[in-house]
């Protein structure tokens, strides 16, 4: 009996005190935290617009002639009202500047219901990129067709030009908003009859994601 308390007490002796070190919980909840905390900081040193990023949109709008439009400014007098529909596509090609596409689709609703479709190209420039909201100068031009019969235009096949500002809306992520006037002209291009030609105060909105 004496030999195995004198080896227990020899063992119990030997093994060590099993207490944890204080600073070892903390600094592996802050290492974790770190970890953590690494993704939100890199998405928030990450602009808003750059060089290289796509974007996707849809917006839509209504519009009414005016004569105040360029070109053919004060020619336009008939009375012409329309609902405007435009899938866009755009990419960057510096932190400010996006050269887009868009499709035209009008539904004029009056002098009479009738459509409108074309395509135009275009862009936007951006006063500044790195910011949640930013506004902007917008252009294109491009074709349309239309069967709309009115005194300003003379063929069914014509040029589209549009111009305006706009107001952007950049989360850090998700979709953004796009709210724009601008001036929408349709014409032939001295093509054909007295090619006045149709100017439209327009004003849109929609929905853009930027592709980062």
């Amino acid at each position: 009996m004496v030999p195995l308390i004198i080896v227990t007490m020899a063992t119990r002796a030997t093994l060590p005190t099993m207490t944890p070190r204080s600073g070892h919980v903390p600094r592996t909840a802050g290492l974790f935290l770190l970890l953590a905390l690494l993704p939100v900081a890199a998405l928030a040193q990450q602009p808003r617009l750059a060089s290289g990023y796509w974007t996707r949109g849809l917006a839509g709008g209504w519009g009414h002639s005016w004569s105040h439009g360029v070109p053919g400014y004060g020619k336009t007098e008939s009375d012409v009202r329309f609902v405007a529909f435009h899938p866009q596509l755009g990419r960057f090609v510096t932190d400010q500047l996006e050269i887009s596409g868009e499709g035209t689709l009008l539904l004029y609703h009056h002098p009479k219901l009738e459509p409108a479709g074309g395509l135009a190209l275009g862009g936007r420039y951006h006063i500044w990129s790195d910011r949640g909201w930013a506004p902007y100068v917008v252009g294109g031009a491009g074709l349309i067709w239309t069967t709309l019969d009115i005194a300003e235009l003379d063929r069914t096949f014509n040029f589209q030009l549009l111009y305006g500002v706009g107001l952007r809306v950049v989360p850090p992520r998700g979709p953004g908003l796009i709210v724009e006037l601008r001036n929408h002209h349709i014409s032939n291009a001295g093509t054909a009859g007295e090619n006045l030609g149709v100017n439209a105060a327009t004003a849109i909105a929609g929905v853009q994601w930027v592709l980062r």
